[in-house]
């Protein structure tokens, strides 16, 4: 369970450019459930995003995971800590266009101590079940965006940690990569994991567990 309690961020404070991202939200995300984050683009959806994924540190605020309060803890311990428990889905997708979509799907175990090749067999079985049996060996451009996303979800989850955070996760995709995603995050949250997503498709939040409304930096409306 992800815990925010009070959390805001604030860009270049006390400086002339200064820009108020996140204001006092109080979210909640638990084990095996869905949590969505809907608004506009700019109302401080991937800031939130991020202070839960423990990739910014909030101004002001805490994130409390499993009851214990990480927000003071050091930069270092951060980066075991995602490194072990978070698997990322960023919004530009950031795939290495040098490399085969099984190889990208492999990077995150470089930061690990473990052999990218006794993996391998498990990156594959993700690139199956998200649709992409037959582009393993196909590099970046030679896939859509869609395909491109799908490749990105399964990267995130190599390394199978217990959190995922995906940032509008289906901004670039079409019709049937959408509904292969949102699928299997539905299978994700049935074992168990913890799974955050920021959004403006409401297709998405009619299947969460939990949805908060953003605008202007605040939580609005918590369902």
């Amino acid at each position: 369970m992800i815990e925010g309690k009070g959390l805001t961020k604030v860009y270049n404070k006390g400086k002339r450019y200064q820009v108020q991202a996140v204001m006092d939200a109080n979210v909640m995300a638990e084990s095996g459930e869905i949590t969505v984050f809907v608004g506009p683009s700019g109302c401080g959806k991937t800031t939130l995003m991020s202070m839960l994924g423990q990739l910014l540190t909030p101004t002001e605020g805490k994130v409390v995971v499993d009851g214990e309060d990480i927000t003071s803890f050091s930069d270092g311990w951060k980066a075991v800590f995602r490194r072990e428990n978070v698997g990322f889905v960023f919004q530009h997708i950031n795939l290495l266009p040098n490399l085969s979509a099984l190889d990208n799907v492999m990077v995150p175990l470089l930061s690990h101590d473990v052999d990218p090749r006794e993996r391998r067999d498990a990156a594959l079985e993700l690139l199956v079940k998200l649709g992409l049996g037959d582009r393993t060996d196909f590099g970046v451009e030679q896939l859509s965006g869609g395909q491109q996303q799908r490749v990105a979800v399964a990267r995130a989850l190599i390394t199978e940690p217990n959190i995922v955070v995906a940032d509008e996760p289906l901004t670039f995709v079409d019709e049937e990569s959408a509904k292969t995603i949102v699928d299997f995050f539905e299978k994700l949250r049935d074992e168990g994991k913890t799974i955050l997503i920021s959004t403006h498709v409401s297709n998405i939040a009619e299947r969460a567990d939990k949805t908060y409304l953003m605008k202007d930096g605040r939580i609005v409306e918590p369902s």
